[in-house]
């Protein structure tokens, strides 16, 4: 009967042993996997492999990053996987982080290789590069795992990559403005309404995209553009069945509650020096300067536009089905205080985001209600490297 026992213990001892969750042998790493053997801590983690599944991830699709490790101690209570993705400038930064293992077990098999699978939800469309550089390592809080030398990043994190991936399919616009013809000037007055002929040959484009890139908005907005030796006009004619306006004073943060129109300038196209306007549905205006991106905000600069606002329908008025409203606005060139020429010269290119944002009365926004002539990728109307682009055309429009 003793006998019997002792095999039993021994062969649940076995069973335990081998069926560890994660654990494999070093037979069972593919072939092409990045053979590592970096350590972390002074050796009490080390990375034998990593690889991809896909090995060349895709735009917009999910991906996985399986890495292979040794424990020579238990992993701390609350430690837990980071990945950051990044470019080779150590920008476009997503990540990842996670309980190791899922959180599935509270003892790792110690000085065994165990096999652990981050399952990473989509490889971001705007991730604006062909290849991507993985950063890994443990954290809790702001503490991390410190790889050896020659694996450190300066920043505590497992340098891994590069990875190569697919071609990112980034929509670029450009729109060019033409010059209203000296004639054609007396003419123009600045009231919402765009009776003027030079806007009806001036450039237009009505296909809006959601932020994120995804798909085109569900609700039409149009703008436009033109030029005199004094001003850049933009003009905005947006679809609205619901207009909202609570602001009344210039300067308060009308992106919050109200439906708004918003131009954002780079003139030189370095993500340095850079304006944002906005106007409200109400007719009220918000402008900033900033240096750097969302650095240094200074609200005290005054784009001295000129602008009026149409309202085709009631304000604020949920039981009425509104049309839209329109915003007419001119920016005076020497309010543009970068700009590396005022006006701009013929052929010369600045960067722009034009933006709407839709408000619902006594509803909360959905991701829908943001919209971009050309998207930024993101909820973050601030990312500056994909602005499309005003080119600037010295040919007259009547």
């Amino acid at each position: 009967m003793k006998k019997v026992l002792l095999m039993a213990v021994m062969f649940f001892s076995v069973v335990s042993c081998t069926t560890h969750e994660g654990v494999v042998k070093e037979k069972d790493i593919p072939m092409f996997a990045q053979k590592e053997g970096a350590k972390l801590n002074d050796g009490n983690i080390k990375l034998v492999a990593w690889m991809t599944e896909p090995s060349k991830p895709r735009h917009g699709e999910p991906f996985k990053v399986v890495t292979y490790w040794k424990f020579k101690e238990q992993l701390p209570e609350g430690w837990k996987l980071f990945f950051h993705f990044e470019d080779e400038t150590g920008e476009e930064r997503f990540i990842y982080d996670h309980e190791f293992l899922g959180g599935r077990v509270n003892r790792l098999a110690l000085n065994r290789i165990i096999r652990e699978t981050s399952e990473i939800k989509e490889l971001p469309r705007h991730f604006d590069s062909n290849s991507m550089y993985i950063r890994t390592g443990f954290f809790k809080g702001r503490e991390r795992t410190v790889p050896e030398e020659k694996y450190n990043d300066g920043k505590s994190r497992l340098n891994l990559g590069p990875v190569a991936i697919t071609q990112p399919n980034i929509l670029r616009k450009r729109m060019d403005v033409y010059a209203v013809a000296a004639r054609s000037r007396s003419q123009i007055k600045i009231d919402g309404e765009f009776n003027e002929s030079f806007w009806s040959n001036a450039s237009r484009d009505d296909r809006f995209w959601q932020v994120t890139g995804n798909d085109l908005s569900p609700i039409k907005t149009t703008v436009m553009a033109a030029m005199d030796d004094k001003y850049l006009y933009i003009g905005f004619d947006v679809e609205d069945d619901d207009i909202v306006a609570h602001y009344k004073n210039d300067g308060d943060p009308l992106w919050e509650k109200d439906d708004v129109v918003e131009i954002f300038i780079d003139p030189r196209g370095e993500g340095k020096i850079y304006y944002e306007i906005q106007v409200s549905a109400g007719g009220v205006k918000f402008d900033t300067k900033f240096n750097g991106r969302r650095k240094n905000r200074d609200d005290s600069w005054d784009s001295k536009i000129k602008y009026a606002v149409k309202v085709d329908g009631t304000l604020n008025d949920p039981s009425d089905k509104d049309k839209g409203w329109r915003a007419e606005i001119a920016i005076p060139w020497e309010s543009i205080e970068d700009a590396p020429n005022i006006p701009p010269k013929d052929g010369e290119t600045w960067k722009v985001f034009f933006y709407r944002i839709n408000r619902h009365t006594n509803k909360k926004s959905k991701p829908t209600d943001f919209s971009a002539w050309t998207p930024p990728y993101s909820r973050d109307f601030h990312n500056l490297k994909y602005m499309g682009e005003l080119h600037f055309v010295y040919e007259e429009i009547l």
